[in-house]
């Protein structure tokens, strides 16, 4: 057996995978209150969290299984053993895994939460049967990757492909990053949420299910902040279309689970508008198979 763990935007989830790739067993912990306030106490409180969260259920799975080795799957930028930089973890320069090796004894390896997504898509999932995908990942923020026949394409330095941080608004809203107008402040499917949220005047602490039900019933009451969502994604994704001309793209992440309300409306912005600059007939646009348990199972296979 495997452990696969994605460390998301607010919540971790951490999963016992077999030799198949199905998780046998999982847990997870939500951690979006500990991102919220940016002071350097909290940062630190959360790294601890995080790292006591990790050990207590690789210990947990232990006792049940023989484990082979662990994968973690982190938002932001990593390099060897460290998350150089993860602006939605208000994270920078630490050694998760150095800090897990004191307690636990296996081979632990950390790669980006979209890179491991995607590639679990492409072997077992939605991306399977393509050449040249595009992988989305729009939860707190947004994620992504580019395979090319089999490959997943990655830089020299790091592996890139920061889809989350391109400008999509001049001047726009701040983003955590420090720069203005990143397409994940208006396209992750956490700032769809918060809008609608304030909306209708809802906890932030609403359960996900919840708030679905309540935005079924309240349609005519934000129809302007979908319009509005559909047209930023729109713009963001037309721009990787016009660069990459994958043949298929999938997205993941928290947006699975709206997917039934914004994917074919999102589909028709694509089309219908003059965004793109190659023409379609057709896009395949389609959710992730595996949504978030395609983190999980990709870092268990690292």
């Amino acid at each position: 057996m495997k452990i696969g763990i994605d460390i998301g935007g607010s919540h971790i989830g951490i999963g016992l995978v077999d030799e198949f790739g199905n998780i046998q067993q999982k847990k997870e912990k939500y951690i979006v209150e500990k991102i919220e306030n940016e002071s350097q106490i909290n940062k630190q409180n959360l790294k601890e969290e995080i790292t006591q969260f990790i050990i207590q259920t690789i210990k947990e799975y232990q006792k049940m299984d023989f484990v082979e080795n662990v994968g973690i799957a982190v938002p932001g930028t990593i390099k060897k053993e460290q998350i150089l930089k993860s602006v939605n973890l208000g994270v920078k320069e630490y050694n998760l895994v150095e800090n897990l090796k004191k307690e636990i004894q296996l081979p632990i390896k950390i790669r980006n939460d979209a890179k491991c997504a995607a590639l679990t898509e492409n072997t077992i999932g939605a991306l399977k049967d393509y050449k040249r995908s595009l992988f989305l990942t729009l939860g707190t923020g947004i994620g992504g990757a580019f395979i090319y026949h089999g490959t997943l394409m990655k830089s020299d330095c790091t592996e890139g492909y920061e889809i989350g941080h391109v400008i999509i608004k001049s001047d726009g809203l701040q983003c955590r990053c420090g720069k203005r107008g990143c397409f994940e402040t208006y396209g992750g499917i956490l700032a769809f949420k918060n809008k609608v949220i304030d909306r209708l005047n809802l906890s932030h602490d609403i359960p996900g299910p919840e708030l679905r039900k309540i935005i079924d019933s309240s349609m005519d009451k934000i129809s302007d902040i979908i319009e509005e969502y559909i047209n930023d994604l729109a713009i963001g994704i037309s721009n990787l279309i016009n660069i990459f001309e994958p043949d298929c793209i999938v997205i993941g992440g928290g947006f699975a689970r709206y997917d039934y309300m914004l994917l074919g409306k999102l589909k028709g912005r694509l089309l219908n508008s003059n965004l793109l600059f190659n023409k379609r007939d057709d896009i395949v646009l389609r959710v992730a198979e595996f949504g978030n348990d395609a983190g999980i199972i990709g870092a268990s296979q690292l």
